[in-house]
């Protein structure tokens, strides 16, 4: 079953590029959602939508309508097969 992923980003942000990668290299499709002319909002959209404790960060990687969280979150949810995309 294929899962739905978006990645909330901006172009400058390093996490954001190894999150794109490592989608990219586990053959993942993937909505990219661009956010730096809107970053600010973004951030405070993310952070009310998802009902996070602290100011979203980016990326923000959203599977099957679920926040994951950044990048970092993303590759240990994936090692401990909390997630998976086969």
């Amino acid at each position: 079953m294929t899962k739905k992923v978006e990645i909330y980003t901006l172009d400058y942000c390093p996490y954001c590029m190894k999150a794109k990668m490592f989608l990219d290299e586990h053959n993942v499709e993937y909505t990219e959602i661009p956010c730096e002319d809107k970053e600010e909002a973004m951030r405070d959209k993310l952070t009310e939508i998802f009902n996070l404790k602290s100011p979203a960060t980016f990326p923000q990687i959203v599977i099957d309508g679920v926040d994951i969280g950044g990048y970092s979150d993303l590759i240990e949810k994936y090692e401990n097969k909390l997630i998976n995309f086969d």
